[in-house]
């Protein structure tokens, strides 16, 4: 199991090697009990792998030996092909503004963002994003601020008559 969680981590790292991942996902993808999750993460933990920033339900980690996505390594190069892997699954292509979506949010599940491109123009949705990365005191997360603003930017767009 160790070593499985630890490859779903290093798949799933943004390009500072932060990790942002929910249990329910966690739980799905790697077949674990939340219980043997915790305790492999706090294995992690205590060996020095990782940081735990903010602990399961939502987890934020930060692995302590970190390449980044631009090196030109074997690890970083399958790293973001894993990447690009679950972008893409379930027959959702990763389409360039769903892409920014998620970089932008540091999200992975891109299913659970594909109805926002068919909810919302690209315009309202570039527009969200660009106050997401100018937010400095956000309350809660970034995706949480993004999910606020799309109605309340999509009312302005298209007010109602």
């Amino acid at each position: 199991m160790k070593g499985s969680l630890l490859h779903w981590l290093q798949a799933h790292a943004n390009g500072r090697g932060v990790v942002l991942g929910r249990s329910e996902a966690m739980e799905a993808e790697l077949e674990a009990s939340p219980d043997a999750l915790r305790h492999e993460l706090a294995a992690l933990d205590r060996e020095g792998v990782v940081e735990i920033l903010a602990p399961l339900p939502f987890l934020v980690l930060r692995l302590k030996k970190w390449s980044g996505r631009g090196q030109q390594g074997a690890f970083a190069y399958s790293s973001l092909l894993s990447h690009n892997r679950l972008i893409e699954s379930e027959s959702y292509r990763c389409e360039p503004l769903l892409h920014e979506i998620l970089e932008t949010l540091g999200e992975t599940d891109a299913k659970a963002f594909a109805p926002v491109l068919e909810h919302y123009s690209p315009q309202v949705v570039r527009t969200a994003l660009r106050r997401v990365r100018r937010a400095r005191g956000i309350r809660k997360s970034r995706t949480a601020l993004f999910r606020h603003l799309l109605p309340r930017l999509a009312k302005t767009e298209h007010p109602a008559d």
